[in-house]
């Protein structure tokens, strides 16, 4: 799981990169964004390892929606809670302008496949649900 970081995770990176280093030359730019990931690197590996460990079925993902909110909210995004009528979907936006930069990320677990955080078979709870990526 180390090193893991989520997809919507990952927008919040991109948009905490300061003004100064976006106005940069492309290289300080894409310097300044990898420097910023490595930076919280253990925090979003941890987010990543929380949400596998919740390991919550399609529209029952309450806690993985919370905890991502949560992180998003504070690194200065507005959220928006129950997207398209689902209690568990949300959206989150940072800046305006241009350019619109959409990420669509999943969390949700699936049946069956409940696994420890090791690369050989060993479910946490046998027959219990789990993540099948990352």
């Amino acid at each position: 799981m180390k090193g893991f970081l989520s997809p919507i995770l990952v927008c919040a990176l991109v948009a905490t990169v300061s003004p100064a280093a976006r106005e940069g030359a492309r290289g300080d730019a894409a310097d300044a964004i990898v420097s910023s990931i490595d930076a919280k690197r253990d925090a979003y590996a941890e987010v990543a390892t929380q949400i596998w460990g919740f390991a919550e079925v399609g529209y029952q993902e309450e806690q993985s929606s919370a905890l991502l909110q949560a992180h998003l909210s504070a690194a200065g995004f507005s959220v928006t809670k129950g997207v398209a009528e689902i209690p568990t979907a949300f959206m989150a936006t940072y800046g305006s302008g241009k350019p619109v930069i959409a990420i669509v990320g999943e969390f949700d677990a699936l049946p069956g496949l409940s696994q420890e955080a090791v690369p050989e078979r060993k479910p946490r709870l046998e027959n219990g649900p789990g993540h099948g990526c990352g």
